[in-house]
């Protein structure tokens, strides 16, 4: 009912006409035989053809060794959770009944008896998130494995990694069980194995070949069959047209080839410029979001020609490669912004990668022949292989940029003689009807300090497994701005829905001004309260003033300003300001406004404050620095006092 009240008439008749399709699919029990290809082998694809080269770096050698060595211990670790022992079976191959194995609950989501359709992951998964069980079913982690089983010519190896796919297919019969719940898992999926079957072609048999061509047809069939479409046209429908364009190079003689690239090369182009605005921030409205987009579009676009890509894409991708850089830290890292669920498409041995994003800036400096576009600081990954990643280039000039479609001010220079990296939030809530994966954010501030998260964001945490704790990870308490009497600027109606009454917001000035001097508003509160939230920030000798105000009735209420501190960050009253210090040495004073009441919270699980999640299924307990005040002030102005 809440995906309906967003749904334009359009949709509600795919939606009639693509549950008919599910209906006709639930008796489908015919297995891979309707896929079978006797003639066909898959084909190596080019894409992949560097990784065989005579000699790679030694960190990325170092890194595919360590990747075959994980994969043979059995033990992976995936999304920051360490799958159970014993998952192999006596010949090194992934068993057939670990595929649908939580290893959090230990507990199987339903396999093959029955249909995809007919498994309710959302509401009925008894506290179990599907994302964990859909991460393994990815397969990425074994494209690694079979990169050093080939430069090795380690054949023992090359078996359980082709046996480990066998495997996968004997578990999961199209359209049977948890892993065909959805198109994005087959699009990636497909990498997988496009990745394998190009690095290991001359060692396939001719009977493993047929299989794996019936894996990719079964695969590009269900995706035809099925697209995300309408609000459900995100990322989703990205990892799907990659998919189709995969399998149609694959397997060119397969009589759907033609239409899987046609439609797919359409949705990666519509894709592209739906995703992005203009000034290249994703419209999903996270760093991490815009990241994996990237790397789903760079091997989409990367199987077709180059001059099949017109200028106006390959303009897109550049914008998008200028933000996401700006977005690094001097690090190389990027704030926590709206939801980060760790995807990754090419994978070297585990989620935990923490300079994805600048990894995937060098990789579109490649792909694009701009070596200027290169970060100055990423780690070395087989994907730079792939797309030709540049060598570092040098820091971003110190300054401001705003980006006003995408509605984020980058600050980057030095004052008081720290380095700072601060990024203000005066955008959308996230794309689309649904807004699926950002946040009540508006008008919040993150802040690095000489490389060092200082101000930062409460992260993600889980998707479906902890139900409130969705909630809460989400709403505008937990974020760097201001609330007022406890309510949340948008508010959630679901685990990745919005109710209609979301929170605008714009810059009203300072745009790329340097020092510092803009405001922005919302109308979060405009509808419930009568009030409009305006922030200034202005940059002094010291710092950032920030200063917020409320236009329009005067509530009979009460206002918090919020500040959620890194996890290794101490916070102590002094007065009317708060000390901040790591392992004891000073890191910034932050000056309450006149007469405002200070809190301190650590670890509070009613309100979900003074928590950060750095990754998916990881809870560290943090510090939020709360000032309360009533909301018949005129303005309240917080101080942020940069330390030595």
């Amino acid at each position: 009912m809440r995906r309906l009240a967003v749904m334009e008439r359009g949709e509600i008749r795919h939606r009639i006409h693509e549950q008919w399709k599910k209906r006709a699919v639930r008796r489908e029990t015919s297995g891979w035989a309707p896929f079978a290809m006797p003639a066909q082998r898959p084909v190596s694809l080019p894409l992949f053809a560097p990784l065989l080269a005579d000699n790679l770096a030694p960190a990325i050698s170092a890194q595919l060794e360590r990747a075959a060595q994980k994969f043979q211990s059995g033990k992976p670790t995936l999304l920051n959770c360490d799958w159970p022992t014993e998952i192999l079976d006596q010949k090194g191959c992934i068993a057939p009944h670990i595929w649908t194995l939580d290893p959090v609950s230990l507990t199987h989501w339903p396999g093959k008896e029955v249909s995809a359709f007919d498994i309710d992951f959302r509401f009925g998964a008894n506290k179990r998130d599907i994302k964990y069980v859909a991460e393994l079913n990815r397969l990425h982690f074994l494209v690694a494995p079979a990169i050093q089983a080939r430069r090795t010519e380690n054949k023992i190896l090359t078996k359980a990694i082709l046996g480990s796919i066998l495997s996968w297919m004997e578990a999961n019969p199209p359209g049977r069980g948890v892993n065909w719940y959805s198109g994005i898992e087959s699009g990636y999926r497909l990498v997988s194995v496009a990745a394998i079957v190009s690095v290991l072609d001359p060692w396939i048999d001719g009977q493993t070949a047929k299989n794996l061509a019936a894996f990719i047809a079964a695969h590009a069939t269900w995706l035809a069959r099925f697209p995300s479409l309408f609000s459900s046209a995100n990322n989703h429908l990205v990892a799907e047209a990659m998919g189709l364009v995969l399998a149609a190079r694959l397997l060119p003689d397969h009589q759907q080839a033609k239409n899987w690239l046609e439609n797919g090369k359409i949705y990666l182009e519509d894709r592209t410029l739906a995703l992005f605005h203009e000034d290249g921030i994703g419209q999903e409205q996270s760093p991490a979001y815009a990241a994996f987009t990237l790397e789903m579009l760079l091997i989409g676009f990367g199987v077709l020609d180059q001059d099949a890509i017109c200028p106006a894409i390959k303009q897109r991708l550049t914008k998008a490669a200028s933000a996401l850089k700006a977005f690094l830290d001097d690090e190389g890292t990027v704030p926590l912004i709206g939801d980060d669920d760790q995807s990754r498409v090419l994978m070297a041995y585990g989620s935990n990668e923490p300079r994805y994003a600048a990894s995937i800036v060098a990789a579109l400096a490649g792909f694009l022949n701009r070596p200027d576009l290169a970060p100055s600081r990423y780690d070395a990954h087989w994907r730079d292989i792939v797309f030709a990643s540049p060598p570092p280039g040098p820091f971003l000039k110190d300054g401001t940029t705003s980006f006003l479609q995408g509605g984020y001010t980058i600050r980057r220079g030095t004052i008081a003689g720290r380095r700072i990296h601060l990024t203000f939030d005066h955008g959308p809530l996230g794309f689309g009807a649904l807004a699926a994966h950002g946040h009540a954010d508006a008008l919040s501030v993150w802040l690095s300090l000489d490389g060092k998260p200082v101000l930062v964001d409460a992260g993600t945490y889980a998707y479906h497994s902890e139900g409130e704790n969705r909630r809460r990870f989400r709403v505008t308490d937990v974020h760097n701005t201001l609330t007022l009497a406890g309510a949340s600027q948008s508010e959630p109606s679901g685990p990745f829905n919005w109710k209609p009454n979301r929170a605008q917001a714009k810059l009203e000035k300072g745009a790329n001004t340097a020092p510092l001097d803009l405001s922005a508003w919302h109308d979060g509160y405009e509808k419930r309260f009568g009030v409009i939230h305006h922030r200034a920030l202005v940059e002094t000798t010291t710092g950032f003033d920030i200063i917020d105000r409320l236009t329009g009735k005067t509530p009979e209420s009460e206002v918090e300003i919020a500040f959620l501190l890194a996890p290794d960050l101490e916070a102590s009253i002094e007065h009317d300001a708060v000390r901040v210090t790591r392992a004891g040495q000073p890191e910034m004073m932050i000056m309450a406004p006149k007469g405002a009441a200070i809190k301190i919270i650590q670890g509070d699980a009613a309100s979900g404050r003074g928590f950060h999640s750095p990754g998916f299924g990881i809870l560290q307990q943090a510090t939020t620095i709360v000032f309360q005040t009533n909301a018949n002030r005129e303005n309240w102005k917080s101080s942020i006092v940069l330390g030595p």
